[in-house]
This record gives structure tokens, sequence and C-alpha cells, in this order.
């Protein structure tokens, strides 16, 4: 009960945190200020229920040993990770998501396909993306050129495993 209490605890006072950052001002990279903030949330807290043991939440006592805390931190992780992909999601219009909407907008009397295709250019589906690139630092713009930088690089090869390892071909 302790680890679902505090790791529980640890993972509402991130949300909270981030809340707050994002009232206040959306940062530029939302996922790499996610990530510390979850994070540091979880190192902070970890370590002032270490330093104050007595502290007791909801009649739980504060975690006991190294092992109830490496438990509190797999599932603050675990659940931090898949709060990862669901804000990825939330933060910028996936290009099925934005074609979805725009058929749903129509009604039932459907879109026409011509206007489907007008809708659906570059600057709805292509830019935005090339744009998170460029601001994620995965990818450089040189002499109108895009340019992958190592960590793009890395991205990269790692989808090009993971497709690999699930036997999948190229597409989406």
């Amino acid at each position: 009960m302790q680890v679902l209490i505090w790791g529980l605890t640890l993972l509402v006072l991130a949300l909270a945190i981030h809340l707050i950052v994002w009232k206040i001002r959306l940062p530029r990279r939302q996922t790499k200020v996610l990530l510390q903030i979850f994070f540091g949330t979880l190192i902070a807290g970890s370590a002032g229920l270490w330093t104050h043991p007595e502290l007791s939440l909801f009649g739980v006592a504060a975690p006991e040993g190294w092992t109830q805390y490496a438990r509190i931190a797999l599932l603050f992780i675990a659940f931090t990770l898949a709060y990862m992909i669901t804000y990825s999601g939330l933060e910028a219009d996936s290009p099925s998501l934005v074609m979805v909407q725009t058929i749903a907008q129509a009604g039932d009397a459907g879109l026409p396909r011509q206007t489907f295709f007008e809708r659906m250019n570059d600057d709805v589906l292509v830019k935005p993306r090339l744009r998170d690139l460029l601001t994620d630092k995965m990818a450089t713009l040189q002499d109108g050129r895009y340019h992958l930088t190592p960590k793009g690089r890395t991205m990269a090869r790692l989808f090009v495993v993971y497709r690999a390892v699930l036997k999948a071909g190229k597409g989406g």
C-alpha cells in the first residue's frame, strides 16, 4: 500500500507542477520540460521522504528501505512514460487526427474529395512536423537543406531497428 499511495502522491504532485508551469508559460520544448518536472519530482519527493521518515499520508507511513523506494520509482516511471506518450498526442495533432477531424466537421453530407485534398496540404501535415524537428534539435536547416543531428540520427536508427524487429515494412 505504501508504494501505491506514495507513488500516486508523487505523480499527482508532478501533474500539479506541470499544470502550474503551463499556466504561467507554455515551454518551447514541452517534452523536455515535462521530463524534467516529472523526474525532478521523483528525485526531490524521494529525498524528502527519505529524510522525513515520520511522514504519513492517509494513515500510510513513509516508505521504509531502498526496495520500497525502488518500487515507487518503478511505478512512477511507468506512469510517467505512459503520460509522455499520451501527451505527445495532445501536444501536436497527428496527421490522422487532423484528417478525421476535417472529415467529421463536414457532417453527414461528407467532404468532397477535392476539398479534402485542398485542406490537407503541406502547411497542415508536413511543415508543423518539420518545425517540431527543428525545435527539438533533431534536425537543422542549413542552406535550404534539412540535416539530421546526432540526436535525430539516433531516433531514426531506433525506429529502423524497431520496425525491423517487428518485421514491418517501410511506411506509416
